[in-house]
């Protein structure tokens, strides 16, 4: 299974919720120009991801998961 980039998956959800990315950094109060930026990098703190899900109506998961079911 390939793996997705942080960037992919924001771009993915932007798409699902019909949002533009103008639209998600005005609400996140980041500049348009900063905000490609740093969609570029990926480098986005779990509690900004969680926000951007926020505002798109989503929910941001992010945990490990071990073959005998444990998450933590």
């Amino acid at each position: 299974m390939e793996k997705i980039t942080i960037q992919q998956q924001i771009d993915m959800a932007l798409a699902y919720s019909g949002m533009t990315k103008k639209e998600l950094s005005e609400r996140l109060g980041i500049a348009p120009s900063a905000f490609s930026q740093r969609l570029k990098t990926g480098k986005f703190k779990k509690e900004e991801l969680e926000k951007i899900a926020l505002i798109l109506n989503a929910e941001y998961i992010s945990y490990f998961k071990f073959p005998d079911g444990k998450e933590i």
